[in-house]
């Protein structure tokens, strides 16, 4: 019998493409799959928070560094017999606050040359295919387009062109 997706948890998590003086904004987790391997500081959308809501909470919250949400540059989409996880990735503009691991989940927060995690061993595989993809893609940028209904306290729009 066919996976019936329709049947799993649905997950939707954000990821930042934080480039500053030349340098990826990039964490070592402490847990998971990609434990110790340097990757893009992430995590998983909350109720009643909008994407870049997430995108630039987790940002602060695993390294300290302040970003502003940019253009959206990929989505991953994984399925398994046990989840339905989409995966999207935002550049970042760095605004403030220098790296610095939260030592809950992230043990390490660095920004590192960018072709050095390209190849180093220590970059999670798709951190490397990330940085290959998205160094210079010009991504699709917030829209300005609101529906005629207004929008309830709380609630969020968002159209990414």
């Amino acid at each position: 019998m066919a996976l019936n997706v329709a049947t799993l948890p649905i997950t939707v998590g954000v990821g930042a493409f934080l480039v500053h003086d030349g340098r990826l904004l990039v964490v070592k987790r402490t847990y998971g799959t990609i434990k110790g391997l340097w990757s893009i500081p992430s995590g998983y959308v909350e109720p009643h928070e909008s994407v870049l809501m997430t995108l630039e909470r987790e940002v602060q919250e695993e390294t300290g560094v302040v970003g502003r949400a940019g253009p959206l540059l990929g989505m991953r989409n994984r399925v398994t017999q046990d989840v339905n996880d989409t995966f999207l990735i935002f550049r970042m503009e760095y605004v403030s606050g220098e790296p610095r691991p939260d030592a809950l989940e992230v043990s390490a927060a660095a920004f590192l040359p960018a072709d050095e995690l390209m190849t180093s061993p220590e970059s999670a595989p798709f951190t490397r295919a990330a940085i290959e993809r998205f160094l210079r893609a010009e991504g699709m940028h917030l829209d300005s387009y609101i529906p005629p209904a207004p929008l309830k306290p709380g609630e969020y729009y968002l159209l990414f062109r």
